[in-house]
């Protein structure tokens, strides 16, 4: 017989997990959650630099991949997405970072209503868990207690240190906090880490839900499609690791957190997207939605590379050759050294374009350098180069350029064709290059000038905009922040899919709750703010009011806090 329950939540990742535990914490609804992947239990999930290794293997990653990119010399650019319970939360860079006060008023302007910053800033206090004690992360801005680990890195690297005294010589203010609500300027990043291992939605939310008998889980499942009657969502059909098929239904909802590339795809297999194309696909339109699959946006990612001056400390050898089993032994026996890197430390924000109310480019950096070219343009596994190295990669936190995810087939098995068109918009060409530029200034400042011995990545000679822009084309990846494609707003709008109360336009029982529904990209990484939008789904969805609103002061953005900040990187 069909299992009944009261909530079915298709997708353990960021949103889905923090959603499903949520719902679980009251004994009167029993609540349903499937999970394509396996266990987050595995050392590669747990040690944090094993997110290199997981992003593009088919244990751990769903193997995304665009079609070829104009711009990007027509390559097929990989997107990772996590294929373990915790979703990419489980293989991520581990960077806690919110965005900018402005992406979410935007969002509100743009039809979002109740997604403000003003509306938000208590949901990310709520799911923080704040490890550190400074004044600029207490409290009404920090919080103690949610899924989601904040912490500073325990050793920050020297090289780190230097890219961040560095990018203060080359002009900009020192950062203590880039979740004030406006990021600005050059500091270390907070990361999702605790005692040495990565600490995730998956440990921190999942895990203890399970224990309840009120959740049941089902890992290693593909869900084929949802059912309608009528125009309600009723059921969720899936196939198991051995092919079996099976179906639940819900008395209430569903709530679909899939991901901004999952979570349109099955819409489409059930019927639900652009009539059109659904029937080219063979498939029975239930709802024509336009929207599904459009408004895909990501972070174009740009790694640079320079080669350090030898004895400069730097991770290259303690990555390579035999230092990788030394260093895996130190960080069996003490969770320190290489193996307990997050994937970037140094961190900055700055503006290419004074008119914007945010800062629009984001820069990561790392003591390390590797084989680009082999990683980027020929599929090979990335390796660390023999010599010391270090890594500064920008990227624009806001793309103009817009995308489309579209099916291949009506078969579930089969991924998405997803066009990402970066770079497609000349602002977006614009901006990145003026990233480029500013990460070679930093380099050559005092901090770092003594520390390098040469730009490799791109080498010097290559100056103008059209020389830049052909290597970027060849570089260039994703930042690993697919969302929009289930674009929230208005109603009255034909390209939006939910509405403000995440709801599916024209069909009732059905939500989306993840990073697919964000108008645009926030300021930065995106598992803060997946985090956030699972936690008000659940507050929706149960009819709760939201956490008590908080008045903005700029707390940690002032000069006073600057000081502080440039006194403590001294």
């Amino acid at each position: 017989m069909e299992e009944v329950f009261d909530y079915i939540v298709i997708g353990a990742g960021s949103a889905g997990g923090t959603l499903a535990a949520r719902l679980s914490e009251s004994a009167e609804h029993r609540v349903l959650l499937l999970e394509g992947g396996a266990s987050h239990k595995d050392l590669l999930v747990s040690m944090p630099s094993g997110w290199g290794q997981m992003i593009n293997s088919p244990r751990y990653s769903w193997g995304h991949e665009t079609e070829p990119e104009p711009y990007a010399a027509n390559r097929r650019i990989s997107l990772p997405r996590g294929k373990r319970l915790g979703g990419s939360s489980s293989i991520n860079g581990m960077i806690y970072v919110r965005g900018d006060r402005a992406d979410f008023d935007s969002w509100a302007a743009l039809g979002a209503k109740g997604w403000s910053y003003e509306e938000l800033l208590p949901y990310f206090v709520r799911t923080e868990d704040q490890q550190c004690g400074e004044e600029e992360f207490a409290k009404p801005w920090h919080g103690r207690g949610g899924p989601l680990t904040a912490n500073n890195l325990p050793q920050p690297h020297p090289v780190s240190l230097a890219m961040v005294q560095a990018a203060i010589q080359a002009g900009m203010p020192a950062c203590k906090d880039f979740n004030n609500g406006h990021p600005d300027g050059a500091g270390l990043f907070q990361v999702n880490l605790k005692h040495g291992r990565r600490s995730s939605v998956a440990s921190n939310a999942i895990e203890p839900a399970m224990r309840r008998s009120n959740l049941q889980e089902r890992m290693q499942v593909l869900v084929t499609r949802i059912g309608l009657e009528g125009r309600r969502a009723t059921s969720v059909h899936w196939k198991d690791g051995a092919g079996g098929r099976h179906s639940a239904s819900a008395r209430k909802e569903i709530l679909l957190c899939a991901g901004a590339l999952q979570s349109p795809q099955l819409l489409m297999l059930s019927g639900i997207g652009p009539a059109a194309h659904l029937r080219e696909m063979g498939i029975d339109v239930n709802v024509d939605l336009r929207g599904v699959g459009a408004n895909l946006q990501d972070h174009a990612i740009v790694p640079m590379s320079w080669r350090m001056r030898p004895g400069t400390p730097s991770l290259n050898r303690s990555l390579r050759g035999l230092g990788i089993g030394a260093s895996l032994l130190r960080y069996l026996l003490t969770r320190r050294g290489a193996m307990a890197m997050p994937a970037s430390e140094f961190a900055a924000w700055f503006s290419s374009d004074s008119s914007l109310p945010y800062n629009d480019i984001q820069i990561h950096g790392l003591p390390v350098s590797g084989d680009i070219e082999g990683y980027m343009q020929s599929g090979k596994n990335y390796r660390t180069e023999a010599f010391p190295g270090m890594t500064m990669a920008p990227y624009q936190v806001r793309p103009f350029s817009r995308g489309e995810l579209r099916l291949r087939s009506g078969a579930p098995e089969e991924l998405a064709s997803v066009r990402m068109n970066f770079l497609h918009d000349e602002r977006d060409r614009k901006a990145l290059l003026h990233g480029v530029r500013m990460a070679s200034r930093i380099a050559m400042q005092p901090a770092l000038a003594g520390l390098v011995e040469a730009q490799t990545r791109p080498v010097p000679r290559l100056q103008s905009d059209d020389e830049l822009l052909d290597w970027i084309s060849m570089y260039m990846g994703s930042g690993h922040h697919a969302s929009g494609s289930c674009r929230m707003g208005d109603a009255a709008d034909v390209m939006t899919v939910v509405t403000p109360d995440l709801k599916v336009r024209g069909v009732a029982g059905l939500r989306v709750a993840d990073a697919s529904v964000m108008p645009h990209l926030v300021s930065g990484n995106t598992n803060a703010a997946s985090v956030v939008i699972g936690d008000k789904a659940a507050d929706l969805v149960l009819g709760l009011p939201p956490p008590a609103p908080m008045q903005w002061n700029g707390a940690g953005s002032g000069a006073s806090a600057l000081r502080t900040a440039a006194a403590a990187m001294a």
